[in-house]
């Protein structure tokens, strides 16, 4: 049964081992590839870049 639940669940990994699992800080985040990751591939990235110019955690990139 887990098993199936475990395919219902939508869940981003890419084979850098980032996950779409949320980061609401940027002191959750290692680096800046990281983050850039986040912006491009996850639905809440775009909090990342507070000021929407496109650089997400700008204290790491």
């Amino acid at each position: 049964m887990w098993q199936i639940m475990l395919m219902l669940l939508p869940r981003q990994v890419a084979q850098n081992g980032y996950s779409c699992e949320p980061r609401q800080y940027c002191s959750q985040i290692s680096s800046c590839d990281e983050a850039r990751w986040y912006l491009d591939n996850c639905s809440w990235g775009s909090n990342l870049d507070r000021d929407k110019d496109g650089v997400p955690c700008e204290g790491l990139c």
